[in-house]
């Protein structure tokens, strides 16, 4: 599927230059002296895209700062990506985190027959259209809190938050009851078949069941769903929505009003919802419309906004726990009492920083999702 001198071209790799501004702002050269985005480049320009198979290639978090500001659109992580594909074709290991479990659970999903009992979590209380062609994307939350218990993430909340607030601006959605994981770790690691397995098995039940339009509030679904399937699927043909994008506007029409909440919160703006699908102020705008809640920026926000120090569960080690320090600092300087994001992985990340943290080293900040924040102020309804 990958030709790798159709993506050198594909990806204006050999724009990249000298200047070295892609290493001064990536966040992994900054920990590890020995990774450098631009000698990447030239070692596998100068082996006539032979590339490297080393560990080189797995250290890109996929952040996309080098792109932000990179002067000439050199798409670094989709390099990068290539360069994974081709080292699985011929051969490479993953050193995958989590004794693999994340992966195993993926392929599991992708088996076409394979029946799930992923709707248990949903409240009584949100209303569910059974006839409906918009369909809300959950995601892999109802795995992420069985896999990382330990953690004590809660990221289905995020889940039943965001559909409360559908709820409230009574946008009807149906839920899949076999629905599958996005794909998109598979494809940050180069595994194209498993994740074309899974898009294929989305598509066929999306199909299946008449959907036509597709609502999520998992920033990696969105663009996954978004901007991946449409590559890789022919007949790909469903509108994609991030949550904050139906809620921002109505909240500014006053078709939708949130309630009070008296806290102090700092804003974590998640790589593939800010950087790569530029959605910045409409989260911010649905924070700030609630009555009380103080909002402050971290040092490094919006276009700058330091990473999670997230890998596709894989590869994560020293590097990305300093990475992941970085961040919680940032957001305990603010003086604020959360720390709000709107991604599951980047919830999951710094809250296994704050639990491995040695020598009280690691700002212990209070960590939740924006929807299940913003759904705590719905008054008079009780959230439970």
């Amino acid at each position: 599927m990958f030709d790798l001198q159709s993506v050198i071209n594909d990806t204006r790799i050999r724009l990249c230059l000298d200047c070295g501004k892609c290493t001064a702002v990536c966040p992994v050269a900054r920990y590890d002296s020995e990774f450098n985005p631009r000698l990447v480049v030239q070692e596998v320009l100068k082996q006539n895209g032979s590339g490297p198979r080393d560990e080189k290639i797995w250290s890109c978090i996929s952040c996309n700062m080098c792109v932000e500001r990179c002067n000439y659109n050199v798409k670094f992580t989709d390099f990068i990506r290539a360069l994974r594909y081709k080292a699985l074709a011929e051969g490479a290991e993953i050193q995958y985190s989590h004794g693999g479990a994340p992966q195993a659970t993926m392929h599991i999903m992708a088996h076409r027959d394979i029946r799930q009992n992923r709707l248990n979590w949903l409240p009584a209380d949100i209303e569910i259209s059974k006839q409906c062609d918009t369909a809300f994307f959950v995601g892999c939350a109802p795995y992420f809190d069985v896999l990382f218990r330990d953690l004590g993430v809660k990221t289905i909340e995020g889940s039943k938050g965001a559909l409360r607030l559908l709820n409230r601006a009574q946008i009807p959605f149906t839920l899949l009851p076999n629905e599958r994981c996005c794909g998109r770790d598979l494809l940050l690691t180069g595994d194209i078949e498993g994740f074309l397995a899974l898009a294929q098995a989305n598509m066929h039940e999306f199909s299946r069941r008449g959907i036509k339009n597709i609502i999520t509030s998992c920033p990696e679904c969105y663009y996954t769903l978004k901007v991946d399937y449409p590559k890789f699927l022919a007949n790909w043909d469903i509108n994609v929505t991030h949550i904050t994008e139906i809620l921002s506007p109505l909240i500014e029409g006053g078709q939708l009003a949130l309630g009070r909440l008296k806290r102090k919160v700092t804003y974590h703006d998640p790589c593939t919802l800010g950087r790569y699908s530029r959605i910045f102020d409409q989260p911010r705008h649905i924070l700030a419309s609630m009555e009380d809640l103080e909002v402050v920026e971290m040092a490094d926000n919006r276009e700058r906004a330091l990473c999670c120090g997230a890998s596709p569960w894989a590869y994560c080690g020293a590097v990305n726990k300093q990475i992941q320090k970085e961040r919680l600092a940032q957001a305990g300087a603010t003086g604020a009492d959360i720390l709000v994001t709107a991604c599951p992985k980047c919830q999951i990340h710094l809250k296994c920083a704050q639990k491995n943290a040695e020598n009280n080293d690691v700002c212990q900040i209070e960590i939740q999702d924006m929807c299940a924040l913003a759904a705590q102020s719905l008054l008079p309804q009780e959230i439970s």
